[in-house]
């Protein structure tokens, strides 16, 4: 069971230097690289309109125009907030880039063991935002070994035969923690018991197709149920939550 995927945006004008950081970055397979720019403009349009990016490795320069930084920070003013590396080959004061934000600085040249250290405090980094988001509440999953999740990982929590699996959108774990014990943990952050085998994020449905729930960004054949006498008060909870989501 993997970590859940990082999108990155990658900014690097020079096409060498993409070429070696690419060749880095696919040794880490939960880091998808979902956007290029080689230049401040590019960085800033693509940042700005693009909804499905995690994080940031940025070129401190990158020709003409805008610098990396330039860029980051107008990103930073329009209230575009994400964790970012900075790969220079002359690093700026660390004043200057922990005022921003910067999550790490990578000198050039730089090694594939240097740029995964920055890559895990990049991911320390996100998986601390996603615990302050859900709360400051990590929802344990105790059986062979323990794991932590936040509420805002997990789509639902499903009873089969006295087996607990707690969903998350790309993976399964098995829990021995009963799921009226996780109804009663979770029930200020917006889960919700519809059927007594199933307890749903809200937050994270996509439709509701009479008494299937679908969910966001999940792989196929993750599905809740709704009780047949549940249908009527679960969709008007959950069209009441949609307009303040």
């Amino acid at each position: 069971m993997g970590k859940e995927p990082i999108n990155v945006l990658i900014a690097e004008d020079d096409e060498l230097q993409l070429e070696v950081l690419e060749g880095y970055l696919a040794t880490h397979e939960h880091i998808r690289i979902a956007a290029r720019a080689q230049s401040g403009d590019e960085l800033i349009a693509q940042a700005t309109l693009r909804t499905d990016l995690s994080a940031m490795i940025l070129d401190i320069h990158l020709g003409e125009g805008r610098s990396g930084l330039e860029s980051f920070s107008i990103l930073k003013m329009r209230g575009v907030q994400l964790p970012t590396i900075l790969v220079t080959g002359m690093a700026p004061h660390a004043s200057v880039t922990y005022d921003l934000g910067i999550v790490d600085i990578v000198e050039k040249p730089y090694t594939a063991k240097r740029l995964g250290q920055a890559i895990e405090k990049l991911q320390s980094h996100i998986d601390y935002q996603s615990f302050v988001k859900a709360g400051g509440l990590y929802v344990p999953i105790f059986a062979e070994e323990i794991l932590q999740k936040t509420p805002d990982d997990i789509l639902y929590i499903e009873s089969i035969n006295r087996t607990i699996l707690v969903h998350t959108a790309s993976d399964s774990y098995e829990s021995k923690i009963p799921i009226k014990v996780y109804e009663s943990y979770l029930q200020d952050s917006y889960f919700y018991l519809t059927h007594r085998s199933f307890l749903v994020n809200m937050k994270k449905i996509s439709h509701i197709e009479g008494s299937t729930i679908y969910f966001h960004q999940a792989r196929e054949g993750k599905q809740a149920l709704i009780a047949e006498d549940k249908i009527q008060e679960i969709a008007s909870f959950w069209n009441n939550l949609k307009k303040w989501m």
